[in-house]
């Protein structure tokens, strides 16, 4: 169940059509007229390049059953209810600070940041406490203001736990959605040199994660320790929980010669205060992908649930598309899907698996990492060591050819000519595994659904 649309709107003091004041507000809502389900809700918003209102009729076309308009810009001749506000993003993100406030059954907020692996946090976290909870949480990586508010709008009222992801692209934004959505319990997963054109340096990056610790209700956090400038951050904090390799760590991971036998990465956590160990087998890529699982065991730990527990649950999880998704082709060959995102820290941690990989014949079609700032081609040369032991390379984007010394790595400008190099490496050479690496915008996904069809 969700909210009437009376009871919830008159928290904002805004109006509500009389015959429509006993709806229940819907449990999806949308910001793109593409993404409405049906019988959600669509909110139009106004930005740089185009406006939402133009695409009211379309969102009814596909099913919305409400609209949320910018006063005055109503379009009048729909027959579902239409809520106006005066600045629709920012009254929304009111309105579901005020909804949290109100919510009878929450228990805990959780609120996931940093440079890498909020989303498949995440989803193993979301796993995790389905055992044991009613839990609601982002469909999507949704780590805006305007994704957040998102998520908890469709919140429904039997929920028990909230998580939320929080992103930054520019100093600021983190502590926007700490005052609007204040987390009771937080993950800080990784500082790394990301959004740099935002941030100027790394120094910049943790700043930014730090402001999650300004929510007046958090109880405790849960870092990544291996991390050393977190380490330190955290090494005072009274309720703080470190998950790493490191052997003082509160949560310790051990790998094991099993860790890269495909597609399953093979590891044990250890409670170091209470020496409870489990080992956890689950289907994802690379070593780099222990961490994310790890600090999801270390919060279901925290709430009541044995690390055996957790594991046990952790062997149904999936990773989502584009994070390290190893998808089997044929008997000997495989397929890497890591075309989500890509930043230095990803990118070497996956590189690093692929080279230990041992079969002949492996494909990297990689694309630029973009945002890093003036560093930029630094970044993408330190990578050229990691990329000799991988028989072909295929490098999208043009900051790897400043980057490269190595002239025999395939240069090229787009995911098509990187579709069309590949193809012919496929049918002219033997090959066992691609790996699918880049940042969003290039759009390798493709490659990814070219080579599955």
């Amino acid at each position: 169940m969700n909210m009437k649309l009376k009871d919830l709107f008159a928290m904002i003091d805004a109006e509500v059509p009389e015959k429509f004041a006993d709806v229940e507000f819907p449990s999806h809502l949308a910001t793109d007229s593409r993404d409405v389900m049906k019988g959600g809700a669509f909110v139009a918003l106004e930005g740089e390049k185009t406006d939402g209102h133009k695409y009211i009729n379309q969102a009814v076309e596909n099913g919305a059953a409400l609209i949320i308009a910018r006063k005055g810009k109503n379009p009048g001749d729909i027959k579902i209810p239409v809520i106006e506000l005066e600045t629709p993003e920012r009254d929304l993100a009111l309105l579901a600070s005020r909804k949290l406030k109100a919510h009878e059954n929450l228990q805990e907020i959780i609120a996931i940041t940093g440079s890498v692996g909020k989303t498949t946090t995440r989803a193993a976290l979301q796993l995790t406490l389905s055992k044991k909870f009613k839990v609601h949480a982002p469909e999507r990586s949704f780590n805006t203001l305007i994704g957040c508010t998102a998520t908890i709008m469709a919140m429904p009222l039997e929920s028990e736990i909230l998580i939320l992801e929080f992103g930054a692209n520019k100093p600021g934004e983190i502590r926007e959605l700490t005052d609007y959505f204040p987390p009771t319990m937080s993950i800080l997963t990784e500082v790394a040199p990301v959004h740099l054109e935002g941030f100027g340096d790394i120094e910049g990056v943790l700043r930014e994660k730090l402001e999650i610790t300004n929510s007046p209700v958090m109880t405790s956090i849960v870092y990544n320790n291996d991390n050393e400038l977190l380490n330190d951050a955290f090494k005072y904090v009274v309720k703080s929980m470190g998950v790493g390799e490191s052997k003082d760590s509160d949560f310790v991971i051990s790998h094991d010669v099993s860790e890269y036998k495909l597609p399953a990465l093979s590891f044990v956590i250890a409670h170091r205060p209470t020496q409870e160990i489990a080992r956890f087998t689950v289907n994802v890529w690379g070593k780099h992908n222990a961490m994310p699982i790890a600090l999801a065991a270390a919060v279901g730990h925290e709430l009541g649930l044995s690390l055996q527990e957790c594991s046990d649950t952790l062997e149904k999880f999936q990773p989502l598309e584009g994070r390290g998704r190893v998808i089997t082709l044929d008997e000997d060959k495989f397929l890497v899907d890591d075309s989500y995102n890509a930043n230095p820290a990803s990118m070497t941690a996956s590189l690093e698996t692929f080279a230990k990989i041992k079969v002949s014949g492996k494909i990297a079609v990689l694309g630029e990492m973009r945002e890093l700032g003036e560093d930029a081609v630094k970044y993408h040369a330190d990578l050229e060591l990691l990329l000799e032991n991988i028989e072909h390379v295929i490098l999208t984007g043009g900051t790897w050819r400043d980057a490269m010394t190595n002239k025999n790595f395939i240069f090229v400008n787009t995911w098509q000519e990187a579709l069309e190099a590949l193809k012919k490496i496929m049918n002219e050479n033997e090959w066992h595994g691609i790996l699918v690496k880049g940042s969003h915008s290039i759009g390798l996904e493709n490659i990814v659904k070219a080579v599955r069809k």
